[in-house]
């Protein structure tokens, strides 16, 4: 088969779900007021037509009833004077025949009675317009109601003898079953059977009910007004709300990127900061080195050259000399020199622009294994290759003055640096096995100056400092260090 035949194949298919499909999308183009207009105005036309039906049954029906009732009234006063009591039951007589026959053929009432009969409790007529059926008897239903103290009433077109023959002609008629009490008492002895020309009362029902639906489509079109209305303004403070809340997420989401905006550049401005630190410490360590340094080193050689030139009488005078070497002013220049230069050595950064991390930290180890002699234990994991420069300088800073003061105050016993990394923050640890601290603040509640400097460079990446006894024994300086805000 080819393609062109089976696109023939599921074309009904398809077909059959293309109404649906175009209704489908013609409705989802429609607003939601109209949507819900289009509902709810189906929803009161479909309540108000059953309610309007109700009313206009319930209606005909009272209408019906109340026909019915003046009509049991009538024959109760009119019928039960000619029935008379016998030996087996009531009955007509004769003469009654007679004047019931001159009543209902050239009066008023014959023109708004069709037929008239009077039944027996065992379904026997005793009376009718029709003479044929008199003494017949007939089974109906409706006796038995009406023998029980109701009155019964239909509409129909002609009437047939309950069924016995063809319905006698197409006249609307109003078919009345009512009981008739003996008089003076409320014992039925008999029933009266009278079909009305119902034209009138068709009429009149169809005028009341057409009222009726005035009543009812005028109070639907009001109400769907006033819903439309009520829709429509709503509709419209929604909008104005929605509008109004666009407007507010539309600034807070500008408020947002302008905060984020600020946070990148207080971040750029801490980096920077950081940086702008490192190179005024590296230039006053080369304003030291090149100047104070550099004529305290002429100091001391042209103190030295006139000490070594100066005449030695004896021995004593020689000895008295070199006792006093200790005060002299190359030797107070000398420890000048000594501790300009470390204090030199300590502010000049090291070359670790091009280095890792991992690098750099390395290198702050092995130069302080190499300056106080003592053995450092170092493990790092996982740590980036690539951190920003002031960051890089941090730790190594950190790296630097924690194991100086292990060396200093934990004597250099089982020095430890660890570094490792996950994905949010770095984490440095530097400990040492010594005495512990009794209390990392002075006496005025201050953090000495070597701990100030690393709180302050921590706290410059929003990092976290703890310093803490480690198990069994020595001092144990935790940072943690975030990647966040402080990346490249």
């Amino acid at each position: 088969m080819s393609s062109d035949d089976d696109v023939t194949d599921v074309t009904p298919a398809r077909d059959e779900g293309v109404p649906y499909s175009h209704i489908g999308r013609l409705w989802l183009r429609l607003s939601l007021t109209s949507q819900f207009l289009i509902i709810a105005g189906l929803i009161v036309c479909s309540s108000m037509a059953v309610l309007g039906e109700w009313l206009g049954s319930q209606i005909a029906a009272s209408q019906l009833q109340s026909r019915a009732e003046s009509g049991a009234l009538y024959m109760e006063g009119f019928l039960a004077r000619h029935l008379k009591m016998g030996e087996f039951g009531p009955g007509v007589a004769a003469e009654d025949h007679l004047e019931l026959d001159e009543i209902l053929n050239d009066t008023d009432l014959a023109r708004r009675v069709e037929s008239l009969r009077i039944w027996r409790r065992d379904g026997m007529i005793l009376y009718s317009t029709d003479k044929s059926l008199i003494g017949k008897t007939f089974p109906s239903s409706n006796l038995e109601t009406a023998f029980s103290g109701k009155v019964v009433a239909h509409l129909e077109n002609g009437h047939n003898d309950e069924g016995q023959h063809a319905p006698s002609s197409t006249t609307p008629l109003i078919e009345i079953y009512a009981p008739i009490y003996a008089p003076g008492t409320r014992n039925i002895i008999a029933v009266g059977e009278v079909y009305e020309a119902a034209g009138e009362f068709i009429r009149r029902r169809d005028a009341v009910q057409r009222r009726t639906w005035y009543l009812v489509a005028g109070t639907t079109i009001a109400i769907v007004g006033a819903l439309y209305i009520i829709v429509r303004r709503a509709n419209n403070i929604i909008v104005s709300q929605r509008t109004k809340l666009k407007k507010q997420l539309a600034d807070a989401q500008a408020l947002a990127r302008q905060n984020r905006k600020l946070r990148e550049i207080a971040d750029k401005a801490r980096l920077d900061s950081a940086a702008s630190n490192e190179v005024l410490l590296n230039r006053i360590g080369s304003d030291i080195h090149d100047g104070p340094i550099q004529l305290l080193s002429l100091l001391i050689m042209r103190l030295g050259q006139k000490l070594a030139n100066s005449p030695t009488s004896d021995k004593s005078e020689s000895h008295a000399v070199d006792t006093s070497a200790h005060l002299s002013p190359s030797s107070i220049a000398a420890q000048a020199l000594s501790q300009l230069r470390d204090l030199s050595t300590g502010l000049v950064m090291p070359e670790i622009e091009n280095l890792s991390l991992e690098a750099a930290l390395r290198l702050a180890v092995d130069r302080h294994q190499f300056t106080t002699g003592s053995q450092v234990g170092a493990s790092y994991s996982g740590l980036p290759r690539d951190v920003a420069n002031p960051l890089k300088t941090c730790l190594y800073r950190i790296v630097q003055e924690g194991l100086n003061n292990a060396f200093r105050h934990g004597n250099g016993l089982d020095q430890q640096v660890a570094a490792f990394a996950d994905d949010s923050s770095i984490t440095l640890i530097v400990s040492d096995g010594g005495p512990g601290f009794h209390n990392s603040k002075s006496e005025k509640g201050k953090l000495p100056l070597g701990l100030l400097g690393i709180h302050n460079r921590v706290d410059a990446f929003k990092g976290t400092l703890e310093m803490q006894r480690r198990e069994g024994s020595g001092t144990e300086l935790v940072v943690r260090v975030p990647f966040n805000g402080n990346s490249h």
